[in-house]
């Protein structure tokens, strides 16, 4: 072969199927290793993405993961007056909601339920309000019980002040 490298020397040779593309060359040792990392990359990356699908139902959360959650939540709806247990968006889902965006941003199995009788109170109403709520998730067997206690002046809009607190188990029935 005068002026031409012989194809056993190229790593890309144009492929033999009719196409005018360039292709690894089996016949060189670079073009083998290329072949075979391509296949180890593709291989490895489909078996990751089919692990991370088969984590994203089944895990659910850990039980410091919803400690450290709960309580997260907790301390900022302390700090917020607009929320209590007699507001007309409920408690519940805010508490829920604080939660999930304070904990692993996942939903699966977080259950918020109400452990005690809504309070009874107008929306422009003054008065203390309280309300309990066990908290549980798929994934753990721990449960908080949230206990709320607001304040608001007859009249008013937001609370004067709102109390969250947070106790291991769920909540005693009421």
């Amino acid at each position: 072969m005068t002026g031409s490298q012989d194809d056993s020397d190229r790593v890309f040779i144009r492929s033999k199927w009719g196409t005018n593309r360039y292709v690894y060359n089996p016949d060189n040792p670079v073009g083998v290793a290329l072949i075979v990392g391509s296949l180890l990359l593709a291989f490895g990356g489909m078996y990751w993405m089919h692990r991370q699908g088969q984590n994203v139902g089944r895990d659910g959360w850990r039980g410091d993961e919803l400690r450290s959650a709960v309580t997260a939540a907790s301390a900022k709806l302390s700090r917020q007056t607009v929320f209590g247990p007699g507001s007309l968006v409920p408690f519940e889902s805010v508490l829920q909601e604080d939660i999930i965006a304070l904990g692993r941003g996942v939903q699966n199995g977080l259950a918020v339920t109400p452990a005690s009788e809504r309070p009874k109170s107008r929306p422009t109403g003054g008065g203390p309000e309280q309300r309990d709520y066990t908290v549980t998730a798929e994934g753990t067997t721990a449960a908080f019980c949230v206990h709320a206690y607001a304040v608001k002046r007859e009249g008013a809009a937001a609370y004067d002040s709102v109390t969250v607190s947070v106790a291991d188990g769920p909540c005693p029935a009421r």
